[in-house]
C-alpha cells in the first residue's frame, strides 16, 4: 500500500478531532487491505471500524453521555471486532475480550489506549465488547450491581456495528431503532433525505436549509450520504416542510448575493445589465452600482465611436425621422455628459424589458421620470428601442441622472413584483417546486413527473435548454452567466430574419442560479485564462456530521492562504519529489476554494485553474491533486473530476474522471475506480511520473516533461527514451549513473504497474546484453555517452545497412569480428584473446535473438524504435553495472569475514 498524506495538521481538540487526526488514519494503515466478507462483501475491515466509530461518537454526542466515558465508548468500537483482528486463530469475541494482554495489545495498535487509564476503564471495555453484536453477558457480572448505563452503552456500540450491514435499508433501519431505543431510553424513529441532483452550492445551501428546518421540529443529524443525510427523532410531525425549507433556502440565497451585487451588475456591450437576484437584495446597494458603472462609461468616452453608432442608427431610422427629431430639439450625444444619460437610459430600458412590458410601454414610463415631452416622445418612435433612442433622446431627458434612477427604480419593483406571487407568501412557487424536485422529504407532496416530460417534449426547439432540465421557468441568458462551454442550442442570428447579436442560451432557472451562486462563491482568480475542471468531492457514505465540521474549517483554512481572497495553489516541486502537499498563494492558477462554510455539504466543487496549459496536462495536474486529497488518511473522500459543473451522484464507485483523453488512458485506465485500491494505483502511477519529471527536468519544465512521460505511457518502453531525451535536453554530457540513481526505483515501480506483455521478451534481451557488456566491459575508449552504447549503435548500423541477399548468420558473424576488432585496436596495450571474442559473440547472439524474436527479423520495425532501445540499452548498462559493483562489495566483505 502506497503512503499516503495527512491534511489534518492543526492541534486536536475534541473528542473527534483527536479521532480524525490521530485514531482514523491508523485503522486504515493496520487494516485498510483486510478485505471483509458476507453481508459486508465489498468493504474493507477498516472502513467498517471507521464507521461505527463515527457512528458511536455522533450517538453519544446526542445521547449526552459524560464526557469521560464518550472516549472509552470509542476504544471499545475501535478494536470491538476483536476476532477479525486476530486473524485466523479461530478464537471468539468473549475469550478475546477476557486475554487483558491481547487486549491492551490491540487497543495500542488502535492508538486508543491512552482513553484507558485505571482497570476499571479496561473492565468497562471488555463489557462493552463483549456484550455488542448479539453477545450475551456470560460472567458472574451479571448478577452482580452494575452502572445500569451499560446496557445503554453496548446497545449503542450494537447499533455502531449494525450501522453498515450490506442490507436494504428498511431491514437496517428497524435494527437500528430497536437498539437506539434502548441507548437513548426514549422511542427513536429513523429519517432519510435524499437529493435527486446535485447542483453545487445550491444544493449544499439547501441541503442546510432541510437541516435547520428538521432540527426545529426536534430531528437530529445522525449520519451523512452522498446524496443526502440521515435523521432521528422520537417523531416527524405529519405535514409537508416543503415551504418552509422553500423559505429558508431563499433567505440563504439571498444572503450570499447581498454581498455581491457588483457582480450582478455588469457592464455589456447591449447595455447595463441587472439580475433579479441584485433587486431582491438591496435596491439601493443597486442603483449605487450602476451610478458608478456611468461614471465609467463617461470617462471612456470616445468621440469617434459615438460617431459611428450615430449615424449606424441615424440612418437605420431614415431621413424623414432625422428631421423631425432636430426640429424637437433631439440631437444625437456629443459630450461625456449625454453619453453616460444615453447609457442609462439604455439601463433603463433593458430593466422594464425584464419586467415584460412591451417596447411602447417602457418609453413611455422612461419619458415619463426622466421628463422627455410628449412630442419628444412620438417624435423619436421610428428610432431603434435600445440603441438608437437613447443616443438622440440623452439631450431631452431634463431631469437628467435622478430621472433615470426613479426609472430605474420603478423598473426594479416591477420585477419584484412579477416573481412573487401575493404579499403574504415569502417565497415564489418556483422555488417550492425546485424544493420538491430535488429533495425527497418524508410526508412531502411529490410532484407529477408527467408534467415535466410534457413542458421537454411540447418545448419550442428554439427555447431548450442549454443548461438544467426544460420546464415552463427558462431564462435566456449570455454566455457570462452561463457555465464555459454551454453549447446553444438555437443559433438565432443564423436564422433568416435574426438578430445579429450574441446567441443566446437557454437554461433553467435554477439551473442558472446555481452557475451564478459558483460564479460569486469560489474565490476565482481575477483574470481567467482557461476554463476550470471540476473536483466533485463527497463525504463517505455514513459520515459523522462532525466530520462535516472539520472538513468545512479545513477548507476555510486552505481558502486564508491567500489573504487577497484568491486561488491557492501547491508547491509543486514538494509534491512531485516528495508526495507532501503544501498550499501556497497564487493569483492566477490553483484551487478556486468556497469562500463560505456553508457552500460546503454532502459533497464541495472545487474549481481547478492551470493558466495556459493544454486540457490533457490540466487532467493530469487535476487528477493528481485530487487523488492527494482524496485518499488522505484523515480524509479519505469519494471523487469525480469533470469539465462539467453537474455530474451524476457519487454511486459505489469510488473515483470517477470524465474525459480521458485516449492518449492518457493506459496510465489513467477507464477513469471509473470502484475500490480505493483503483484508486491508489493512479495514484502510484502519477507519483513516479512526477519523481520522474523532477530527476531529469528543472520545476520550471517538470510539467512538459511530465506530459511527455505520460503520453509514453502509452507503450512503456518508450518511457527511456523521453527521460534520457530530457537529460540530454538539460545537460550535455549528463553523468547517467547519477541519473540512473535517481530515476530508477520510480521507474521500476512505474513498469511493474503496467506489465505490457508486448515487451517482456524485448526488456528481458535488452538487460541480458547490458549484463554481458557490463561484465566484459564492452564499450569504446571514453565514458561518454556515445562510447557507452557503441555496441549496440554498431548492431543497429549493420541491420540499416542489411542486405537482402545476405543471411543473417554472415551479418551477425562479421559484427561481432568487426567489434572485436575494433576492441583490439582501442585496447593495444592489452591485446584482447578468445574470451573476450567469445564473450563479444554471446553479447551479440543475445541481440540476434531480440532481432528475430521480438522483430521477426524486420528491418523497418527494429528500426523505427533505434532510438528507444539504445536508450533504455543505456539504462539497463548503469543497471547492470550498479549490480555488479554491489556484488563486488558483497565478495569483498565476505572475504574479509572469512579471513
Amino acid at each position: 500500500m502506497i503512503k499516503r498524506s495527512r491534511l489534518l495538521n492543526a492541534p486536536p481538540k475534541t473528542l473527534e478531532e483527536i479521532y480524525f487526526s490521530e485514531i482514523r488514519p491508523q485503522l486504515y494503515e493496520n487494516h485498510a487491505h483486510r478485505h471483509q466478507t458476507g453481508v459486508r462483501t465489498g468493504t474493507t475491515l477498516a472502513e467498517h471500524l471507521d464507521s461505527a466509530c463515527q457512528f458511536i461518537l455522533t450517538v453519544s454526542q446526542i445521547a449526552e453521555v459524560p464526557e469521560d466515558k464518550r472516549p472509552l465508548l470509542l476504544a471499545a468500537t475501535a478494536v470491538h471486532d476483536l476476532n477479525k483482528l486476530e486473524g485466523s486463530q479461530g478464537r471468539n469475541v468473549k475469550t478475546l475480550a477476557r486475554n487483558q494482554e491481547f487486549l491492551r495489545e490491540q487497543l495500542e495498535k488502535a492508538c486508543v489506549l491512552s482513553f484507558v487509564v485505571s482497570e476499571d476503564d479496561l473492565e468497562l471495555v471488555r463489557k462493552l465488547i463483549e456484550r455488542h453484536s448479539g453477545h450475551n453477558v456470560s460472567d458472574g457480572a451479571r448478577f452482580l450491581p452494575e452502572d445500569p448505563n451499560i446496557e445503554r452503552w453496548a446497545a449503542m456500540l450494537t447499533a455502531a456495528d449494525l450501522f453498515d450491514l450490506g442490507i436494504p435499508d428498511a431491514q437496517r433501519f428497524r435494527k437500528l431503532e430497536k437498539e437506539l431505543t434502548v441507548a437513548y431510553g426514549r422511542s427513536c424513529n429513523l429519517f432519510r433525505i435524499s437529493i435527486s441532483e446535485d447542483k453545487g452550492y445550491i444544493t449544499a445551501l439547501l441541503l442546510g436549509a432541510c437541516e435547520e428546518v428538521l432540527q426545529k421540529y426536534g430531528l437530529n443529524p445522525l449520519a451523512i450520504f452522498p446524496d443526502g443525510e440521515l435523521f432521528e427523532g422520537e417523531a416527524l410531525a405529519n405535514v409537508d416542510f416543503t415551504k418552509e425549507i422553500a423559505a429558508v433556502w431563499q433567505s440563504k440565497i439571498d444572503q450570499v448575493f447581498g454581498n455581491n451585487i457588483e457582480r450582478l451588475v455588469r457592464p455589456t456591450k447591449d447595455g447595463i445589465k441587472v439580475t433579479y437576484q441584485a433587486i431582491q437584495q438591496n435596491i439601493e446597494e443597486v442603483l449605487v452600482n450602476v451610478e458608478a458603472l456611468l461614471e465609467r462609461k463617461k470617462a471612456g468616452y470616445k468621440s469617434d465611436k459615438i460617431t459611428k453608432d450615430v449615424t449606424k442608427w441615424g440612418d437605420a431610422a431614415g431621413a424623414n425621422a432625422l428631421i423631425k427629431a432636430a426640429e424637437l430639439q433631439l440631437l444625437p450625444v456629443s459630450n461625456a455628459e449625454e453619453f453616460a444619460i444615453s447609457e442609462g437610459l439604455k439601463a433603463a430600458y433593458l430593466s422594464y424589458r425584464e419586467a415584460g412590458l412591451s417596447p411602447k410601454e417602457v418609453w413611455d414610463k422612461i419619458a415619463h421620470h426622466t421628463g422627455i415631452s410628449e412630442l419628444q416622445r412620438t417624435a423619436i418612435e421610428p428610432f431603434n428601442g435600445q440603441y438608437g433612442r437613447p443616443l438622440f433622446a440623452a439631450k431631452a431627458a431634463v431631469k437628467g441622472i435622478e430621472g433615470i434612477k426613479e426609472a430605474l427604480q420603478e423598473s426594479f419593483q416591477l420585477r419584484k413584483e412579477s416573481t412573487q406571487i401575493s404579499e403574504e407568501t415569502e417565497v415564489s412557487e418556483e422555488m417550492i417546486a425546485a424544493v420538491s424536485r430535488m429533495v425527497n422529504l418524508p410526508f412531502a407532496i411529490r410532484l407529477n413527473g408527467v408534467d415535466d416530460l410534457n413542458a421537454y417534449v411540447e418545448a419550442n426547439p428554439r427555447q431548450r435548454c442549454s443548461l438544467g432540465s426544460t420546464s415552463t421557468d427558462i431564462d435566456e441568458l449570455i454566455s457570462d452567466n452561463m457555465p464555459p462551454g454551454t453549447k446553444v442550442q438555437a443559433f438565432s442570428n443564423r436564422l433568416p430574419g435574426g438578430i445579429s447579436a450574441e446567441p443566446k442560451r437557454q437554461a433553467d432557472s435554477i439551473a442558472a442560479l446555481a452557475y451564478q451562486l459558483m460564479a460569486v462563491g469560489a474565490n476565482f482568480p481575477a483574470v481567467k485564462k482557461q476554463d476550470p475542471l471540476y473536483l466533485h468531492l463527497a463525504l463517505p457514505k455514513g459520515s459523522a456530521p462532525e466530520l462535516l465540521r472539520i472538513w468545512r474549517e479545513l477548507l476555510k483554512q486552505l481558502a486564508a492562504t491567500n489573504a487577497e481572497g484568491g486561488t491557492v495553489t501547491i508547491d509543486e516541486l514538494k509534491l512531485y519529489r516528495d508526495n507532501q502537499l503544501e498550499f501556497k498563494a497564487n493569483k492566477v492558477v490553483g484551487l478556486a476554494l468556497p469562500k463560505r462554510p456553508d457552500f460546503v455539504h454532502t459533497s464541495v466543487i472545487i474549481p481547478l485553474l492551470w493558466g495556459d496549459v493544454n486540457n490533457s496536462l490540466a487532467l493530469l495536474k487535476s487528477l493528481r491533486l485530487a487523488l492527494e486529497i482524496s485518499l488522505s488518511l484523515d480524509i479519505g473522500f469519494p471523487f469525480t473530476l469533470s469539465s462539467n459543473l453537474e455530474v451524476e451522484l457519487f454511486s459505489d464507485v469510488y473515483g470517477r474522471i470524465e474525459g480521458i483523453p485516449s492518449a492518457l488512458q493506459t496510465l489513467l485506465g477507464n477513469g471509473q475506480y470502484q475500490q480505493r485500491q483503483d484508486a491508489e494505483k493512479i495514484l502510484e502511477r502519477l507519483r513516479c511520473i512526477g519523481k520522474l519529471a523532477t530527476s531529469v527536468a528543472s520545476i520550471q519544465k517538470a510539467d512538459d516533461c511530465l506530459y511527455d512521460l505520460a503520453r509514453a505511457c502509452v507503450r512503456p518502453i518508450e518511457l527511456y527514451y523521453v527521460l534520457l531525451r530530457w537529460t540530454l535536453r538539460e545537460q550535455d554530457e549528463p553523468n547517467l549513473s547519477v541519473i540512473w540513481s535517481r530515476i530508477c526505483e520510480p521507474l521500476n515501480t512505474l513498469l511493474e504497474s503496467f506489465m505490457p506483455d508486448e515487451t517482456l521478451l524485448l526488456t528481458k534481451y535488452l538487460k541480458e546484453a547490458a549484463q554481458i557488456a557490463a561484465q566484459a566491459n564492452l564499450k569504446g575508449s571514453s565514458f561518454k555517452r556515445t562510447a557507452q552504447a557503441e555496441p549496440f549503435t554498431a548492431f543497429i548500423a549493420a541491420i540499416r545497412s542489411q542486405k537482402s541477399h545476405l543471411d543473417l548468420e554472415i551479418i551477425f558473424a562479421a559484427l561481432v569480428q568487426q567489434y572485436y576488432t575494433r576492441l583490439d585496436r582501442i585496447n593495444r596495450e592489452y591485446r584482447v584473446g578468445a574470451t573476450k571474442l567469445e564473450q563479444v559473440k554471446r553479447y551479440y547472439d543475445v541481440l540476434q535473438k531480440l532481432y528475430e524474436e521480438v522483430y521477426s527479423a524486420r528491418p523497418e520495425k527494429f528500426l523505427s524504435d533505434q532510438k528507444t532501445l539504445e536508450a533504455a540499452y543505456l539504462f539497463f548498462l548503469e543497471e547492470a553495472r550498479k549490480q555488479l559493483k554491489s556484488e563486488s562489495k558483497d565478495d569483498s566483505v565476505e572475504t574479509t569475514t572469512t579471513v
